[in-house]
């Protein structure tokens, strides 16, 4: 996935999904064996990048296996374990951020707003996470580290996850996030070089570390039966700092929305 996307979804999934996972009745084979499987597919819709002022709706595939010994395969989380140690829950997993064209290579990549600024090549990523849950309220923390290319930094997510209402059929819950971007990090998404204002007639532009962003949305899982369900999440998302400054930030308030079917067995 683009930045924009991975960045959207976290805003958006990042504090659904797990919620979802958690509030929604397990399947019996689930409950008994610690082992699940999640399938779907659905709908996300997301700006071209971050600050861009145009959006597009995307296909959103969703896959998760987890096993009893901790280890999970997900296309939101990566190749993992987790576990949990009382209130406490950790985290480590091999993620991957598509990162970005500087052209629309089709309706479902890149923007030619942001010509002349060179591509941002994909990259692993190392994502390390800790939760706590305080009662009702889950508090997490997470940073993603950028393994192929280190000149591109690293961002860490701070979230808080409430539910609002919970029946069997029926979970809605409120989710808040803020990521923090390194000088290389905010560097590479938010500023602009000398060469690269040459290129794009963008200014020259340098951007330091600080809060990227903020999100806020709520998110419902609706149980269709023992193994059907369909998620949704609407919210939005504001860009601070230098990256609400940036040349290349269009609109700074982006809306999220997402729906999906899931099957679980």
């Amino acid at each position: 996935m683009r930045h924009a996307i991975t960045l959207t979804l976290l805003s958006l999934c990042a504090f659904s999904s797990r919620s979802f996972a958690e509030d929604a009745p397990a399947a019996p084979a689930a409950s008994a064996s610690g082992d699940s499987f999640t399938a779907g597919l659905g709908l996300a819709y997301v700006p071209e990048y971050a600050g861009s002022d145009k959006s597009r709706v995307l296909p959103l595939p969703v896959l998760e296996r987890t096993f009893s010994n901790g280890i999970f395969l997900s296309t939101q989380s990566g190749i993992g374990y987790q576990t949990k140690l009382g209130d406490f829950s950790l985290s480590a997993a091999l993620g991957y951020d598509g990162g970005r064209k500087d052209h629309k290579e089709n309706y479902f990549s890149g923007s030619d707003a942001l010509k002349g600024m060179g591509d941002i090549d994909g990259s692993a990523q190392a994502v390390l996470s800790a939760g706590y849950q305080l009662g009702k309220v889950g508090l997490s923390v997470s940073t993603k580290q950028n393994l192929g290319h280190r000149e591109y930094g690293s961002t860490y997510t701070f979230g808080v996850n409430a539910p609002l209402y919970t029946d069997t059929t029926d979970q809605i819950g409120f989710g808040a996030s803020a990521v923090y971007g390194d000088d290389k990090h905010m560097q590479t998404y938010f500023g602009v070089t000398a060469a690269q204002s040459a290129a794009s007639g963008y200014k020259a532009y340098s951007a330091k570390g600080g809060f990227e962003n903020v999100a806020a949305g709520v998110h419902w899982n609706h149980v269709l039966d023992s193994n059907w369900s369909v998620r949704s999440a609407i919210g939005v998302t504001r860009l601070t700092g230098d990256a609400a400054d940036s040349p290349l930030t269009k609109r700074k308030t982006t809306p999220m929305l997402m729906t999906a079917l899931i099957y679980r067995f």
